[in-house]
Parts: structure tokens; sequence; C-alpha cells
């Protein structure tokens, strides 16, 4: 008899297991971040809520929002600036009816490169506005104004490509951006990266003492895109370590949002689920170290409402 019993329960374990939801999540490539982020949700979510959660490598925050759009993905973590950024350029197809946010997720820092010494403009090495910036006695740094840049050649990586072009839109900066590969000894124009600080990428540049990162000026910034955050970084600079002021941008795990209501009880499922085990995922030693950040952000009252909601 008992036999039988563990054979029916197994079935029905099958049966369920075959039967339950699946959602395609759309993170980024081998090793990255967000898919390290995505394979904890599934971990800590997928049985609770009895949806399979499919957790796929992708291109990034621009594929998995376009992922969403023709139907590859259910969900995709994106930067909240592409987000706003497409919004913007494609308002009948993502607005706040199409795509809602499950959760906000980690901070990414803008690190923005300048060549020592890089004087675009011609002038006078002592007299340049560039030169002066960061060859200071006063060893103080002086905020860098995003309008310096306008009209100028810059570089990014692939990843980086999107949200460099981002900046230049928002803030009318008209930037000639460079796909560019990692090339610390490059020194022909300035570099921006987005990234979890310390970023790797940023040390190796900054290790070769070519180059000076940037303090930009949050308040300035925020006036005219409030999706970016106030952000310090402190990286490591001939053997001090050097603190500095920034803007970051947030990540966030985004869905399509369905008319039939019944379809969005998953959504807010998971949602739910991230809520109630936020503290497991920032302390366990097996998940990603942004779990923290999200942790905060959640401390900070952040987000209020962690059931399936608007997001512009």
């Amino acid at each position: 008899m008992k036999r039988i019993v563990i054979v029916l329960l197994s079935a029905v374990s099958i049966v369920s297991s075959v039967n339950a939801e699946t959602l395609y999540i759309g993170t980024a490539e081998k090793n990255s971040d967000y898919l390290s982020m995505g394979k904890d949700i599934s971990k800590y979510c997928s049985n609770t809520i009895n949806v399979n959660l499919d957790i796929n490598e992708s291109g990034g925050s621009v594929d998995n929002l376009f992922g969403i759009l023709d139907k590859r993905f259910d969900i995709g973590i994106v930067q909240d600036d592409v987000l706003n950024f497409y919004a913007m350029q494609t308002p009948n197809k993502i607005n706040k009816n199409r795509i809602k946010a499950i959760t906000g997720l980690h901070e990414e820092a803008v690190h923005l490169l300048i060549p020592k010494g890089y004087n675009p403009d011609g002038t006078n090495k002592k007299e340049g506005k560039w030169d002066n910036l960061f060859n200071k006695k006063d060893n103080k740094p002086k905020t860098f104004s995003l309008s310096m840049l306008k009209h100028h050649k810059v570089g990014a990586t692939s990843t980086d490509f999107v949200s460099a072009e981002i900046l230049s839109y928002f803030f009318d900066l008209d930037l000639e951006v460079h796909e560019a590969p990692m090339a610390v000894n490059d020194t022909s124009m300035p570099m921006i990266f987005v990234g979890v600080a310390p970023y790797f990428p940023v040390e190796s540049y900054l290790k070769t003492g070519k180059w000076e990162l940037a303090t930009l000026d949050y308040k300035a910034v925020q006036q005219t895109a409030g999706f970016y955050n106030d952000q310090q970084v402190s990286y490591s600079v001939n053997g001090r370590l050097k603190t500095i002021h920034t803007i970051g941008v947030r990540a966030l795990l985004i869905a399509k949002s369905f008319r039939k209501e019944s379809r969005n009880e998953s959504m807010s499922a998971l949602a739910t689920c991230i809520f109630d085990n936020i503290e497991d995922l920032a302390d366990a030693h097996e998940t990603s170290a942004n779990w923290g950040n999200v942790y905060d952000y959640i401390e900070d009252a952040g987000q209020t409402n962690w059931s399936y909601f608007p997001l512009l």
C-alpha cells in the first residue's frame, strides 16, 4: 500500500510540474550580474509560486525589452534609462498599459573616464577648461558638466553603447559615440562605462595612470532626467582610495502587462516572493552580491508596493 501511495504522489508531482506555467526571463550574457540574479530568482521562487522560471542568456537590457515586445520573453531585466528612452521613442508600444515593473533591482553607476591631458578644444594647456578640471593644486575634485561633452567623440563598449547614446539624447549632447573595445592605452577620447562599482573595466583603466574619473553633478542631471540617481563610487588610485560623486541608474525586473487580469497573477506572486525572500537573497553566500543593494533600496522605502504596479 505504501508503494502505491508513493507512486501516486510521484505521478501527481509530475503532472503538476508539466502543467505549471512557464515564464521566460531575459537576463544578459554568460557570467553577467543579470544572469546570476535571474538564477537566484528562479531558485527561490519557482517552487513557491508554482511557475517554471526559464532563465535565458541574452544581449542585455535592449534585447530583453524588445524580447518582451516580440514575445520571446515574458520577463526581462532592463536598465531604467533604457526603458525611459524607448518609452519616449515608441510610446505606442512601451507604456504603463503594456509594460509593468515587478521590482526594482540593484543600481549601476555611470563612469565617465577622461584621458589625462585631454584638451579637445585646442586651447592652451594651462588655460584649457578640460585640463584645469583635473590638474589642480588643491587635489579636490571639481564637478564635470555634461555639456562639456557636446559634439565630442566618446567611446563605449558594446554593453554600454546604448547608455552613452541615451545620455546624449536626454542632455542634447549630439555625441559621436564609437563602439570601442577595452583598450586602456587608447587615450584618444573619453570613455563611458555603466556597471556596479567597483567596476572591473574602470579599475583596469585607472590602474594605467592615464585616466581620470569625472565627478558628475546629480542635481543638475536630475532636473533633466529624473530616472538617474545620486551615487558615490570609490576606487584605489595610486594606492589611495578616491571617492567621487556620479550618477547611477537602477536595473528593473519588468514584464508584459496583460489585459486579462488573471494572466498577471503570476507576476504579482513573483513580486511578493522576491519581497518575502529579500533578506535571504541578500545574506545567502551563494547569491549575487547585488541583492544587498536591493535590500537597502527596500529598507529606504524606495519601493512601497511590491505587487504588480505601473512603472511610467
